[in-house]
């Protein structure tokens, strides 16, 4: 079962915290689970397997410590626990090859960081839209 929750992989305190700021601005918005690198992000996906649930949508930042954002998304999208959550990838990084390579390891969209904080509410609040109120995930198998 998907639960009404957003998955953050974020090391930047300010990134998440604005994107937080920009989520509870919303009307009903969905729970925002942040980790501030890839293992522990992995760490707390595996937990919630256990328990028969997952964040609707997990948005990853590439560049961060220890295993980053491209190595996070090659393990969620070949484990079959993972495999069919809708991983977005959010980064200050506009160059090709980093979308490419997004793409690539299977991730569902790839959006840059607006540097502009009314931005990054527009772009928090069309994610909300699709990802959380319109799309229909794929259901969980047991």
């Amino acid at each position: 079962m998907y639960i009404n929750q957003i998955l953050l992989a974020e090391d930047d305190t300010t990134d998440a915290e604005f994107f937080q700021r920009a989520l509870s601005r919303l009307d009903s918005p969905p729970e925002l689970v942040w980790c501030k690198n890839g293992a522990e992000a992995l760490k707390g996906l595996e937990d919630c397997s256990k328990a028969s649930c997952m964040p609707r949508l997990a948005i990853l930042d590439i560049k961060m410590p220890g295993m980053n954002g491209l190595e996070l998304l090659e393990k969620l999208k070949s484990d079959p626990r993972t495999k069919d959550m809708p991983i977005i990838m959010m980064s200050s990084s506009d160059e090709p090859q980093d979308i490419a390579r997004a793409y690539d390891c299977g991730a569902n969209g790839y959006l840059v960081k607006p540097s502009r904080f009314q931005d990054l509410r527009e772009l928090v609040g069309s994610i909300n839209y699709f990802w959380i109120k319109t799309n229909r995930l794929r259901p969980i198998s047991s």
